[in-house]
This record gives structure tokens, sequence and C-alpha cells, in this order.
């Protein structure tokens, strides 16, 4: 029995393994990305912050753009989810859960940039904290907020993909931790 058991997990694992292994690009994708937002680590950062951002009235731009980047299976972390007895537990949604999420029309402006940013990389896979900050207006001097987007990437089949996100943010007034902040000029 025990042996019977062993077989049967080496050839879940196996088949498992021939599933992904045969993954393709398109099996992955949500939309077709353009090339150029996917080449490399920084196009892709680059391109989710530009898809996140519009003015107030403004089509999401991201519905299309913003899709394009994550993988099919890939899952967006909010930590900020509140239980009715008051306590923060995480929000784990699939991508196309959380695309559902939002109104095709912007109720207000919103605009997110990148700060600064630390990136590890192994092979195929990277992480990259991201600082941002936030505000209803591009580039504000003052921000609303701030916080790290964290990524988890994966290159296949030629091109970068966002694999999970999550990220945490607050009030501009309190400080990220030293590592975390914009460099001085």
């Amino acid at each position: 029995m025990k042996a019977l058991r062993v077989t049967l997990t080496v050839l879940v694992v196996l088949i498992s393994s021939q599933v992904l292994a045969q993954s393709t690009a398109s099996e992955l994708e949500v939309v077709k990305a353009d090339a150029e937002d996917v080449e490399s680590i920084d196009a892709l950062v680059n391109a989710y912050y530009n898809s996140l951002c519009g003015e107030a009235g403004d089509r999401r731009a991201h519905n299309q753009r913003y899709a394009s980047l994550f993988a099919k299976t890939a899952w967006v972390i909010t930590p900020t989810l509140r239980t009715d007895e008051g306590k923060m537990i995480p929000n784990a949604r699939p991508i196309a859960d959380w695309m559902t999420r939002y109104p095709d029309e912007r109720e207000a402006g919103f605009y997110e940039w990148e700060v600064t940013r630390r990136t590890e990389q192994f092979g195929h896979m990277a992480q990259v904290f991201s600082t941002y900050e936030n505000s209803d207006k591009d580039r504000d001097p003052e921000p609303n907020r701030h916080g790290i987007t964290s990524f988890e990437l994966a290159h296949i089949d030629g091109r970068w993909w966002i694999v999970a996100m999550q990220w945490s943010g607050q009030p501009a007034g309190q400080p990220l931790p030293e590592r975390y902040r914009p460099k001085k000029r």
C-alpha cells in the first residue's frame, strides 16, 4: 500500500511538471502584451506604474495594458482587509477577479510612481521591492501615501510576467525604513 502511494505521488508530480513545462505564453496570458513592456524587469515595472495612472473620468488603460503584465494564474494580495473583529488579514485574489473590482471610469485622478527599487534575481525568477508614492496629481511634490509593492516575477517564453503582487502603504507623513527610501541626489 505504501509503495502504491509513493508511486501515485511520483506520478502526480511528474504529470504536473510536464503540464507546467509545456505551458506557453498564450496559455499564461490574460491579454496580449506589448513586447516592449515585458522585455526586461525595468520595462515591466515601468509599464505597471504607467498603466495604473490616469485623470478622473479616464477609461482605465489599466484594463488592457495592466492585465497584459500578469500571468493568467497570477495572484494579487492586499494585506489590508479588515475582519469584523478589526483584525488585519491578507486578501488574495486571482488576477481575473482583481480586474473586475473596479469600474471602467475613474472616480478621481490616481497617480502612483516609483521612487526606488530593490531587485533580487536568480535564473528565471525575480523579486522586486518597489517603493512608491501616490496622489491624485501626477508626481505631486506632496504625495498622499507611500509604501512598497512586492512583485514576484517569472521569465517564461522570452518575456517577464508578474506571477504575484502585494503591497503595503501608509500615509506619506509616516517614515519608511531607511533601506526603502529614495537615495539623496
